[in-house]
């Protein structure tokens, strides 16, 4: 949304009035969350079976400290959002590494010397960087021009900004419930490939996020050129990006790969998990790959707002990855449900864009010198 309101020229102040309503729900639906876990945390640690007093306790404590700063993190999130759809990677850039690094002091001060708080002091700790560095990102804000006002959103507002939230909002259960049905099955197979599963899937985590900036270039530039019919610019940017997803899926896949074939004994001394954790090293290699390069596909048909394309394939192959697990007595093949999935969803939005279909499609189709589709929104205001 502030891609657009920024647009190719810059407009600061419909960038602001853009993040407006989006900042504002954040603080709304954070101070409920802090709420909810403030008053409701007992209630869910019952629900999750969790009785054992000595990690109740911990639990409880980790669970009120990030509770309690709910309303920061999602602050956080938009301004950090905010700054990057105004071309602006170097002020986040410096905030969250300086936030990172007060975080890993306070993990020690907090955890190993001189307070000892287990789980509540790395809990704290992350609050407090969290607290800080949502602070640092508004006064990044304000200093650019661009501290969204807080304010009662308008209709309009709300309904610009639902027509995100709600299919964003299914797609990311319907990914969600994929991890955990893949968490589930590794449950099933034992302690040791539980282990080796764990191993990996953290292993995955960390790698994928080099994605990001991938899906965040997306984003940031191709919305504003889609809404002026640049069909010139979309696909020379498109084309970088994609060449530049290719390039970091392969590298960063291969690096994700070797660091858990070669560096199993450095996370646990178990040698059955070590050895079924190299198994799974290609399976890694291959999930990586599709991940990273589906993200960034992913963050394209985001800026095209191709939510039904994107709803519908999310759904079909978490229906196929459901159906796939029941089959899966190995680690690796886990893995590959997974590659599967987001093989399929890159498979899939490449061949859409390559027919011509959607906003994004139809402009990296047309050729020099066609006029605009009917319904674009250059041919729409000349009409």
């Amino acid at each position: 949304m502030v891609s657009r309101a920024y647009g190719t020229r810059g407009d600061v102040r419909a960038a602001r009035e853009a993040a407006s309503a989006p900042l504002t729900t954040a603080l709304v639906c954070g101070v409920g969350l802090s709420a909810f876990y403030a008053t409701q945390t007992p209630a869910l640690l019952t629900a999750l079976q969790v009785t054992n007093p000595a990690i109740r306790g911990q639990a409880a404590s980790y669970v009120y400290w990030r509770g309690a700063i709910a309303w920061a993190a999602l602050a956080q999130a938009v301004a950090l959002s905010t700054l990057m759809a105004t071309r602006d990677a170097m002020t986040p850039l410096k905030i969250i590494g300086l936030s990172a690094a007060l975080n890993v002091v306070g993990d020690y001060a907090l955890c190993v010397w001189p307070v000892q708080w287990g789980c509540g002091g790395a809990a704290a700790a992350t609050a407090a960087a969290t607290v800080l560095s949502s602070g640092f990102m508004l006064r990044g804000l304000k200093r650019k021009g661009i501290l969204p006002p807080i304010k009662v959103p308008s209709r309009k507002e709300l309904n610009s900004l639902m027509e995100f939230t709600g299919p964003l909002m299914l797609i990311t259960l319907t990914r969600l419930f994929g991890m955990i049905s893949m968490q589930r099955r590794a449950m099933s197979l034992g302690v040791q490939p539980l282990a080796a599963y764990q191993l990996g899937i953290n292993m995955m985590v960390f790698f994928v996020l080099f994605g990001e900036p991938l899906s965040q270039l997306f984003q940031t530039k191709l919305p504003a050129m889609i809404d002026v019919d640049d069909h010139v610019s979309v696909k020379s940017t498109f084309r970088s990006v994609l060449r530049l997803a290719g390039i970091t899926s392969i590298s960063v896949a291969a690096l994700a790969g070797l660091t858990l074939y070669f560096g199993a004994a450095a996370f646990t001394h178990d040698a059955a998990v070590q050895g079924l954790a190299r198994q799974v090293a290609p399976s890694l290699f291959l999930a990586v790959l599709a991940t990273i390069f589906g993200i960034a596909l992913d963050g394209a048909m985001l800026a095209s707002r191709d939510f039904g394309f994107i709803l519908s394939v999310g759904i079909g192959t978490f229906v196929a990855q459901l159906t796939a697990l029941q089959k899966c007595h190995t680690i690796s093949a886990i893995f590959g449900t997974f590659t599967m999935r987001l093989g399929l969803y890159g498979f899939l939005a490449g061949a859409r864009l390559a027919l011509g279909h959607g906003a994004l499609g139809r402009l990296l189709r047309r050729r020099p010198g066609e006029t605009p589709a009917e319904d674009s929104p250059v041919a729409v205001m000349a009409a």
